[in-house]
């Protein structure tokens, strides 16, 4: 076995090619290459050893085809956000849709805005992804790394901002959304539960809000409860719930699945029925929604969409091409399951 490293320029000399050509088949990159010459190519490459010095290019001021995904971890989370189905579907689109294209991801994920500059400054990586990023994060990414940067459900987001690029949810017409169905089945008392009081959390609760305000006419705002970090925590504002539990005439409605089967099985432990008892219904229509006994209503984002129109807005970038639209909103869909006693009381 050969354990001399080699160059993609030898490899060019003995398979008689230029180096963009062998460059083009070790980055899939084959359309305008014969197939007998991919052959040769990739023969070479693998008699030889041959490794990409990805991480030299990182270091040096060359294209490193290294794209950056950064995700600013929320204070509510007890542990690493990679367990949440949501960042699981999006780096696994991000990963998808950069590999296709010839390029590799670094994922880095921190609560600290110092721990996340020393990171993007210290790679040359050739673009950024942010994931659940403060706005104010955002534009002290942009301004130091001087690099194309496109975020994922920014935090705060100001649609005015014209150096900021965007792909997020309609969060607050989601909220709307499930209000008016929750009004529609008549029930006395609907309450909202969330992490946090920000970014799609926030969102959504405005959009239930207003809606609420407009039915009930109490001259006071849709009760918002705040989850903790721990699951110690958050049962005792499960425990502070169940005195909604009556008979089917009270709904809570959660701005995350998981959050909402949580509770659903808390409520399990306690013998109170979901729906006889109290209906439930959450947001995101993840994993966790379909494996619920019963199957949670929920409203649905396509978090993977998201992460595919985030990457090819962020290749538009690096390539110097223009980007029509800077804030991309997509749509939700209301999925519709057993959580809900249905049109209970005559109108």
């Amino acid at each position: 076995m050969n354990h001399k490293m080699i160059t993609m320029k030898e490899i060019a000399m003995i398979a008689d090619v230029s180096t963009t050509t062998v460059s083009n088949v070790i980055h899939g990159k084959i359309n305008k290459v014969s197939p007998d010459t991919v052959d040769k190519i990739q023969r070479l490459l693998e008699e030889n050893n041959y490794i990409p010095r990805f991480g030299l290019n990182a270091l040096t001021n060359r294209g490193s085809k290294m794209i950056g995904i950064i995700i600013h971890t929320p204070e509510f989370f007890e542990q690493m956000p990679y367990e949440r189905p949501f960042y699981g579907k999006v780096i696994g689109m991000l990963e998808h849709v950069f590999r296709e294209r010839g390029y590799y991801i670094m994922l880095y994920s921190s609560k600290d805005l110092q721990d996340i500059m020393t990171m993007v400054l210290g790679w040359n990586i050739d673009g950024i992804i942010t994931i659940s990023m403060p706005q104010e994060y955002y534009q002290k990414i942009q301004e130091k790394t001087k690099k194309p940067v496109v975020a994922i459900d920014l935090l705060d987001e100001d649609d005015r901002l014209d150096h900021c690029y965007s792909v997020t949810s309609k969060d607050y017409d989601g909220g709307s959304q499930v209000m008016k169905y929750l009004i529609q089945q008549g029930f006395k008392e609907i309450i909202f539960i969330a992490n946090v009081k920000e970014g799609a959390d926030l969102y959504r609760y405005q959009g239930a809000n207003e809606v609420y305000k407009k039915h009930f006419k109490l001259g006071t705002d849709l009760k918002y409860y705040i989850l903790e970090r721990t699951y110690e925590e958050r049962v005792r504002t499960y425990e502070s719930l169940e005195r909604y539990a009556q008979k089917g005439e009270n709904a809570l409605f959660f701005s995350t699945d998981l959050n909402a089967v949580e509770a659903i099985g808390y409520f399990r432990e306690k013998q109170i029925q979901v729906p006889e008892d109290i209906s439930v219904v959450g947001f995101d229509d993840d994993i966790y929604a379909r494996l619920c006994i019963p199957q949670l209503t929920s409203m649905k984002v396509d978090s993977e969409k998201k992460a595919r129109l985030a990457a090819k807005m962020l290749m538009k970038l690096i390539e110097g091409k223009k980007v029509e639209e800077k804030h991309i909103k997509i749509d939700v869909q209301f999925m519709k399951r057993n959580s809900v006693l249905e049109k209970r009381i005559e109108k």
